[in-house]
């Protein structure tokens, strides 16, 4: 690599070394290699997320399938000092001599490994003597259906998987017909979508898990601008595997009137119970909940301001598998949009649960049909 095209950041506490032109190009080059500055979320959340699951880990490796110009990676080696082992691959050759010489600047050489492979071959060699990895973290450009079985396969019982999902036209609603072939559901293209396209996300995830007797439990989610990120607890148990189901089931929606609702089995011909307007499927997608609010509070505790604020809204959060803006209200209402926290506290003085929602901060969550809440107002 030309020394030129790299400079010096720092994110976090770690020094990176990465392309100048990412930071100034409105879509970050692949080439040299790749490096998405405005992921910086992303990757704080992660350092969150594994701090908070240290206790919990029997081995600590860590594995970044694709790490690029190893962001993730060294964040890890050196914000999580606990882990033991960083492992970072990537196909690119260049990314990978930019994340060795990243980590030599960190001082942190002796405990990273970086390999230039593909990321199935990379997973299924396991850490040094062959054993697979405590975390599992797969950050792909695009969708990471392809590689889900991958990810199962080279993590440990009791570990922890972290995969992203950047296809959001696709989960989202756009493609309907592609979402179904990647992700076994069907999306919805409406007000809450990026909520659905993490619960067909987290049903694929569990599906192919109970396929290799595996159960996961999902325990942070969080959705940000193309970045669409599940966290989730992996075991071995048939038992639970067989009991996947339980947490599956479909989201319906009325573009007529705003009703939504949800439901365990399929009704490809229901009809909206307040405008009879025949209904539209969401799913199949994960209806169970996508928080454990013990390991939230943990990730939360160490968070910053930004951080703490979505964390907080997760933690609150009651369990309901869709959410409302509060200008959609407003709008149909035809008045001006009232702040979410007096949206609650309103629906609340009624006797409905109500709650911040973590995947926008202009909604909220609320076990009142549409026709309560606009009743409410």
């Amino acid at each position: 690599m030309q020394a030129s095209e790299f400079v010096e950041i720092t994110e976090g506490q770690t020094k990176l070394l990465v392309p100048s032109l990412s930071l100034t190009a409105k879509v970050p080059p692949k080439t040299p290699a790749f490096f998405n500055p405005s992921a910086k979320l992303n990757r704080d959340l992660s350092i969150l997320a594994y701090r908070a699951f240290l206790p919990r880990l029997a081995e600590k490796t860590f594995a970044d399938g694709f790490t690029g110009i190893g962001a993730r990676a060294l964040r890890v080696a050196v914000e999580v000092p606990e882990i033991q082992q960083v492992y970072g691959n990537d196909v690119n050759p260049t990314a990978i001599e930019t994340a060795k010489s990243a980590a030599a600047l960190n001082s942190v050489s002796d405990k990273c490994r970086f390999s230039v492979d593909e990321v199935c071959k990379f997973l299924q060699k396991g850490n040094e003597i062959g054993e697979r990895f405590g975390i599992v973290d797969l950050d792909p450009f695009g969708t990471p259906a392809r590689h889900i079985d991958c990810v199962l396969r080279s993590v440990l019982d009791d570990g922890l998987i972290s995969i992203t999902a950047t296809d959001t036209a696709v989960l989202c609603g756009v493609y309907p017909e592609v979402c179904l072939r990647r992700y076994y559901g069907r999306p919805l293209n409406n007000d809450y979508g990026n909520e659905t396209a993490l619960r067909l996300l987290t049903s694929l995830i569990a599906l192919t898990a109970s396929r290799l007797e595996l159960a996961i439990k999902p325990i942070f989610a969080h959705a940000a601008m193309q970045y669409l990120r599940v966290y989730a607890a992996v075991s071995v148990s048939s038992s639970e595997a067989n009991n996947v189901y339980d947490n599956i089931g479909y989201t319906m929606h009325c573009f007529q009137c705003g009703n939504r609702t949800s439901t365990r089995e399929f009704d490809g011909n229901k009809k909206c119970e307040l405008c009879q307007t025949k209904m539209k499927v969401g799913g199949q997608l994960w209806t169970s909940p996508l928080h454990d609010p013990d390991f939230v509070k943990k990730m939360s505790a160490g968070a910053e301001k930004q951080n703490k604020k979505l964390l907080d809204a997760a933690l609150e959060e009651i369990d309901v598998p869709y959410y409302f803006r509060a200008d959609e209200i407003s709008s149909r209402l035809k008045t001006h949009p009232q702040s979410v926290s007096k949206v609650i506290e309103k629906l609340q003085s009624s006797g409905f649960k109500a709650s911040r929602t973590p995947f926008n901060p202009g909604a909220f969550k609320t076990d009142a049909r549409i026709d309560q809440i606009l009743q409410v107002f």
